[in-house]
């Protein structure tokens, strides 16, 4: 297995500076592009996986867990936070409904009757987008504080998995409000 973090000459830690990633990534990419004398395809592929991997936090400490022998899955099944879980299906979907309501209209008067309703629904995706956005901060400082211990393989695979459920809910709703705006 291709350690990234060596690649990249990183610390292997849960939490890393994307900034000092990029500028690592771009100068190892000037040298090793296809396109320059002495480039190789292969070394740059591995790099743009290795970018890749190192950016997202839950590849990152999947990454960092594999690395340390405990394989890419978590061997618990992890529970999401429900309540933020549910609310996020919940209102993504009355999204949907109220969008696919307003299409089906034909009465501007009844169109503008529904804008009302949107507007409420974004303010509901907004105040759901801010309870996402800290628990996605409590997830960056989780992650800081693994650095301060030895890392525990079983642990970082938690925390990973954790991090894809909020990013999801995250997206999900930045989608539902652009969906709603339009």
């Amino acid at each position: 297995m291709t350690d990234f973090f060596n690649e990249f000459g990183l610390d292997r830690r849960a939490s890393i500076d994307l900034d000092v990633l990029k500028s690592k990534y771009y100068a190892l990419m000037a040298e090793s592009h296809p396109d320059k004398t002495n480039g190789s395809a292969a070394r740059s592929t591995l790099l743009n996986e290795g970018r890749k991997t190192l950016t997202s936090h839950p590849h990152r400490l999947r990454h960092l867990a594999a690395l340390l022998g405990g394989g890419t899955e978590s061997p618990t099944k992890v529970s999401p936070d429900w309540d933020l879980f549910s609310r996020t299906g919940d209102l993504t979907r009355r999204v949907s409904v109220a969008i696919e309501k307003k299409a089906s209209l034909t009465s501007p008067i009844a169109k503008a009757v529904c804008q009302a309703e949107h507007k409420q629904l974004e303010s509901d995706l907004i105040k759901l987008r801010e309870e996402i956005s800290a628990h996605l901060d409590h997830l960056e400082i989780r992650t800081r504080q693994a650095d301060q211990s030895p890392h525990d393989s079983s642990s970082l695979l938690i925390l990973a998995e954790e991090w894809t459920f909020a990013t999801r809910w995250s997206q999900s709703i930045n989608t539902a409000i652009t969906a709603i705006r339009n």
